[in-house]
Formats: C-alpha cells, structure tokens, sequence
C-alpha cells in the first residue's frame, strides 16, 4: 500500500509499506479522505513542540471497513468509518476520571505515533466510530475538526441564550461558531480579518461575521451585543494582540476560552480576570461523546461542513500540498486528501 512519512521538516517519502495486520480487536479501514489540519502544518514546518520524525500523519480520517478482528462486534465490511486519534493510557489520574483528552501520557495518530495517510489504517475497535450511511467521506473527514468544536462548546457550559464571540473563523472558529448556535446560544458573532473566511462563514448559516481588520475586539462586542456584552469569548485565532484585547473586552463574570494552539508564550494581566471573576478555560481535544455529537450535528446538517473545504488533492500529490497552502493563507481553509479513488 501507498504510504506518506514525513522523514524531516520539509521532507517526506512516498512508502510501499505493508498491509497492516489486524489483532482480535481492531478493524482495518481502507481509508478514503484525510484532512490537513494546523497542527500538520506546523508538524512539517518542525515547529511542532511535541513531536519527533519520522511520522505518517494523518489524524482527520473517514474511510470504509475492509476487515475486522474476530472479537469486533457492532461492525460490518463496508461500513463508513472514523476515527478518534488519541491514544490514552486508561491509568493516570485524568484517565480514570474519564478525562482522556488530557491523559498524562496521551499519543495522537499522526502526531506521536502512525497516523491515517496511507491506503489502509489499522485501529483498535473502541476508537471506531460508525457514520450513517448518508454522510459522505468528505463530511465524514471533518468529523474530527467538529468534535473540537463539540468538545469545546461541552466546556463552555450551558449557552441557552447567551452571548458568544468565536475569534478567528478558519475551520475550528467555523465550527466552534455553528456548534454555539446549535446549543442554544442567544447570538453567535464570529470575527476575522481574511473576508473569504467570513463569505464560507456565511455560506455555512453563521449570521453575525464581522471583519475586525482596523477595529478593537471591546468596540465590536459592544456593538453587535450591546451592554450585555459577551458571555462567552472563544479564542480560535491563536494570535497573541488578539488574545490580550480579549481579556481586556471579557465582562465581568464571563468566560475566556482558549481553543486555539498558541505558538508563542502570552502575557497574561492577572488582575483583568481576577477582579471581575472571568474564568479561562482551556481546551484539548475531545471525548468520545464529541465524536457522537459531532457526527449527529452534520448528519442533521445542523452543522455544514463541505463548504469549509476549499481543494483536493490525491495522496500521490501530498509533496505539493504544504506548498500550496503555505503559498496560499488567504485562500485555503480546509484542503482534504483523496485516498484510493
């Protein structure tokens, strides 16, 4: 099978590798599309501080099960699939307090260990959840990203009838936007300065798109929510003058929330959340049940996500796609590899 291992920065080889054996209790999956997330980005560019190479990457996956071990029940050949990346030890104290997602010792396919960009993927049964057979490989492959978004707005709490601003609509801001709306929330204003991002945004339902470009976060809020202000404000832009106008534009007793992947340490004025009770938030990954609503919410079409994929490219191609989005900022937003089509 054809198999893409990023060897160095920059640099990746095209492997025949073996088609993986299968243990009792997994499933192999012929895989169909990956998605290109941030973090492989930063992971080819060497910036990613948790990794080492070589690594196969590849964490946003949909595909069609091709086998499965003979203790795997639910299952079915020819099932659409996807797969939650995290490897989790089931020991630690975050673990056996169910929260996974920041398990002590965590791996994620594609990061720290084997990930999807190959032909075939081999995983085990528990990390395997089925899609309806409705939802197409595209949708699927974005399942991953809307389960951050599911995770996040978990964290959040209740929005029934609050006030939310989502900084930053690339993928996850999009998400994370459409999932607010989903639970609830009174308004959803999501902020950016690319105006292709806020015309997808658009295009997915998000009604409130502002461009910031010239503008500060406190004289938007104001605007769009009135006195009330935010409830919520959901970091999803990872630039840091940004972070530090939100903290300075959160009410009193409201919530910061960091999705984002920050690359570079953020000064942080205590005293603006102490003195007016602002509780940060920060956010990794997802649980299973994120999985599930996430895949609930696109099957409903609740949440849109083809939109949000701006090109194709075969896996034979993959040495041409970092060029491309790097070459490209404004004009990509979600690029999905096709696999064996």
């Amino acid at each position: 099978m054809l198999q893409v291992k990023l060897t160095k920065p920059f640099e990746m080889s095209f492997l025949e590798a073996p088609v993986p054996e299968i243990g009792e209790d997994e499933i192999l999956i012929r895989m169909k599309r990956v998605g290109v997330c941030a973090s492989d980005i930063q992971v080819y560019h060497g910036k990613h501080r948790y990794m080492t190479f070589p690594v196969v990457q590849g964490h946003e996956g949909a595909g069609e099960i091709e086998r499965l071990g003979g203790k795997v029940s639910g299952f079915r050949k020819g099932d659409r699939v996807t797969v939650q990346p995290q490897v989790f030890c089931g020991h630690c104290a975050p673990c056996r307090n169910g929260q996974v997602n920041v398990c002590q010792n965590l791996k994620v396919y594609g990061v720290h260990t084997t990930g999807m960009l190959s032909d075939y993927f081999a995983a085990p049964a528990a990390k395997v959840l089925r899609l309806p057979d409705t939802m197409g490989f595209d949708e699927g492959a974005l399942v991953e990203p809307a389960a951050v978004a599911t995770g996040a707005i978990r964290r959040c709490g209740d929005l029934a009838g609050r006030n939310v601003a989502v900084l930053g609509a690339g993928t996850i801001g999009n998400l994370v936007a459409q999932v607010a709306g989903a639970s609830g929330a009174r308004k959803v204003v999501l902020t950016d300065i690319v105006p292709k991002r806020l015309d997808i945004a658009r295009a997915c339902g998000i009604g409130a798109c502002v461009n910031t470009r010239g503008r500060r976060l406190k004289e938007v809020i104001l605007d769009q929510f009135g006195d009330d202000e935010a409830d919520v404000i959901i970091d999803c832009a990872g630039v840091k003058a940004l972070f530090s106008e939100a903290v300075a534009a959160a009410r009193c007793a409201s919530k910061l929330v960091v999705v984002a992947n920050h690359k570079e340490p953020v000064e942080l004025e205590l005293p603006l959340l102490q003195r007016r009770e602002v509780d940060l938030l920060g956010i990794m990954m997802y649980l299973r049940e994120d999985f599930q609503r996430a895949i609930e919410l696109i099957s409903r079409r609740v949440v849109v996500t083809v939109p949000l994929i701006t090109d194709h490219f075969c896996l034979r191609r993959m040495e041409e796609v970092y060029r491309y989005i790097d070459d490209n900022p404004e004009k990509v937003m979600k690029v999905v590899i096709d696999i064996g089509d």
